[in-house]
């Protein structure tokens, strides 16, 4: 018996580890979601807790002030999203509506290329051509038809959406102004439970690295929206700046990269005929891949002290766990484990 519990002695802050890693995985996986907008109020209070101190001199209520720097924010953050999508979808719209006038150039790109594929393989272009072009006609039928209705059709679904949305941020808004007004009290009662005042600590850690993770990868999407505004530029397309910053934004999202933007929109412009524009296209998209395999690894493991490929596979082996959410959630869980082994055995 005396064994037994030597042995549990003995393996202690091992077990302390996988408890907490199971109960982290669980708290992310079942109970964050109905926790989130206190979460986010939480980590917010605290980030701003300085300035807030500083502008408390001018004796305005700490929570007025916590409120009034998010609901900015927020506001800075949506007008950019809604003026983007509402970009985004007039363009896109604009695209399929004028599939008709691409029909032609795409007929006389599909012409020449079973032309080259009977000549060099021998396979009888006109077969090939019609089998192509009916496909491409149904295609171009279906999106006029069903897609953009389609897309219109979801109206109430969007508003839906957009309203749950809006209820979380002022939920959100809402705990943020409370959690200023009682910083200093909740602090102080933590500080008196040893587990929660270790908890704190850790916890505040962990969104400094969280921080410096962020600030590294805004840094690497600036750069990469740099790269292909240059590139937009040279090829004349409108709001070049747009094009860039979305183009750097997806770059920033594990598994889709500038490929998502540049490859086909090459690919659209020598449909087009528009070779120079396809070759400047695509050289800005193997400069951008070039610049963040440089930049990645000497930003994201300073700032973590995590080997990008371990960041990686916690992105990926998030998703198949959490979702579409685990983008977010699988690295979260990556440094908080990370950081509880630096505590445990450091």
């Amino acid at each position: 018996m005396g064994s037994f519990y030597d042995d549990i002695k003995k393996h202690q802050k091992e077990i302390y580890f996988v408890l907490a890693a199971v109960g982290i995985f669980l708290l992310i996986k079942y109970i964050v979601v109905f926790i989130l907008p206190f979460v986010i109020a939480g980590i917010y209070v605290y980030i701003i807790r300085k300035p807030l101190l500083f502008l408390q001199k001018t004796k305005i209520n700490k929570g007025f002030l916590s409120g009034l720097f998010l609901f900015l924010l927020l506001s800075v953050i949506l007008i950019l999203v809604w003026y983007i999508g509402m970009k985004g979808f007039f363009r896109f719209k604009e695209f399929v509506l004028r599939l008709g006038i691409y029909e032609k150039s795409i007929s006389g790109f599909i012409h020449e290329s079973c032309c080259s594929i009977e000549k060099n393989l021998g396979i009888n272009s006109v077969y090939v051509e019609n089998l192509i072009i009916d496909r491409v006609d149904i295609l171009i039928e279906n999106m006029e038809k069903d897609l953009l209705p389609g897309i219109v059709g979801q109206t109430f679904s969007y508003g839906k959406t957009l309203f749950s949305g809006f209820m979380f941020l002022i939920v959100t808004i809402i705990a943020a102004v409370l959690f200023a007004q009682d910083y200093d009290r909740i602090l102080e009662k933590t500080k008196k439970i040893p587990f929660l005042g270790e908890m704190t600590l850790m916890v505040g850690k962990l969104i400094r690295t969280v921080g410096k993770y962020l600030l590294a990868q805004i840094e690497i999407m600036l750069i990469i929206s740099l790269i292909c505004f240059v590139g937009f530029l040279i090829c004349d397309y409108n709001f070049p700046y747009l094009w860039a910053l979305v183009t750097g934004f997806l770059d920033m999202l594990p598994f889709i990269g500038t490929a998502m933007v540049l490859l086909p929109l090459a690919v659209f412009q020598l449909l087009m005929g528009n070779e120079m524009a396809a070759l400047i296209l695509l050289i800005t998209f193997v400069v951008s891949a070039i610049a963040r395999e440089l930049l990645e690894p000497k930003l994201i493991g300073k700032s973590m002290g995590i080997w990008p490929i371990g960041i990686l596979a916690s992105v990926y082996i998030g998703m198949k766990a959490f979702g579409t959410a685990g983008v977010l959630w699988g690295p979260l869980y990556l440094l908080t484990l990370f950081e509880l082994y630096k505590r445990l055995y450091h």
